[in-house]
């Protein structure tokens, strides 16, 4: 699922822990074909031994597994508590996420659109772009070493590791662990380039209910390059400008480099309005603001900040 935020482009605490559940979710959907099941009746058969075989796994996992699940989430200051219910419909995926801690809190994702429910009151997000798919295993592996390692258990569950490390600084690292028998993410880590941990997520207990039985995949996004679109090597624009919802000549673009996931708004500026330039960084997600004169971009992922400005000044240079 990729991110649109509409009300706001500096999200509040709680926008901000859903963003990082949902809205950049790691390694989604990046080999090429469907992978068959390893696992007969909880037993390995045939264990697959590469990595592509394992992220097609998580992609199904995500798309068509009906599960309830618990999740924290430390982002080294503070953490999450929140409980997680997904249920495949004849639309797709449709999620729950209630927040145990903290103020009372509920996010609803579906066909129709996402809502956040909270204390003051409900706020409509509109719907999502409709992006998720698979990119080729190769975008990936030309900014990212990925090997397969150590078995593990978490909630458990029997996880299988992988380990992603980018060939340059200018990107986080990862290590993620997938559930063997359903390829369900159970737990990940976000490290930068010292190696130290910027944010932990982890399943402490999960409810299996089976894959849906008619629902289809989402199909795979299209990701291009547009020759007027100067992007760092690796990255690639999913699908055109999206209008923002509720900001007339707001637009956004989603750009990846196959495991981060960004958002460039460009917001206008009109009268009487006010912008926050401030940026923030919280674990491994950051904002970052250019002023453009007439408009402000705001880059949004999970990115060291002189990446995100180098993206969101493409998206700029784009516009001129």
């Amino acid at each position: 699922m990729i991110e649109i935020w509409p009300a706001s482009v500096a999200p509040s605490r709680w926008r901000r822990a859903v963003l990082a559940l949902f809205c950049l979710s790691p390694l989604i959907a990046i080999a090429q074909e469907a992978a068959p099941n390893p696992i007969v009746n909880g037993a390995p058969t045939s264990v697959p031994v590469d990595w592509p075989v394992w992220a097609a796994r998580m992609e199904k996992a995500q798309q068509l597994l009906n599960y309830d699940a618990t999740l924290v989430i430390d982002h080294g200051r503070d953490w999450e508590l929140v409980e997680i219910t997904q249920r495949i419909g004849t639309t797709g995926a449709e999620q729950q996420v209630v927040a145990l801690n903290g103020e009372s809190r509920r996010y609803v994702h579906t066909a129709q659109g996402i809502s956040l429910l909270g204390p003051e009151g409900d706020t409509r997000l509109g719907q999502a772009p409709t992006t998720p798919g698979s990119i080729e295993a190769k975008r990936i592996a030309d900014a990212y070493n990925v090997t397969l390692g150590a078995r593990d258990r978490v909630a458990g569950r029997t996880a299988i590791r992988l380990n992603i490390a980018p060939v340059s600084n200018d990107r986080f690292g990862m290590q993620l662990w997938l559930d063997a028998d359903t390829g369900l993410p159970l737990r990940s880590e976000r490290l930068a380039a010292d190696g130290s941990v910027l944010e932990r997520r982890m399943v402490t207990r999960l409810n299996v209910l089976g894959f849906a039985g008619v629902a289809q995949m989402a199909p795979r996004a299209a990701m291009v390059a547009p020759a007027d679109l100067a992007l760092p090597a690796g990255f690639a624009l999913i699908g055109p400008p999206i209008p923002v919802p509720g900001i007339a000549g707001g637009q956004q673009w989603i750009l990846s480099d196959g495991l981060a996931w960004v958002s460039v708004y460009r917001l206008p500026i009109t009268p009487g309005t006010t912008s926050d330039a401030r940026g923030w960084r919280r674990g491994a997600m950051g904002q970052v603001a250019i002023n453009a004169n007439n408009a402000w971009i705001y880059v949004l992922g999970d990115l060291p900040s002189p990446t995100l400005e180098r993206l969101g000044e493409a998206v700029l240079a784009s516009q001129r």
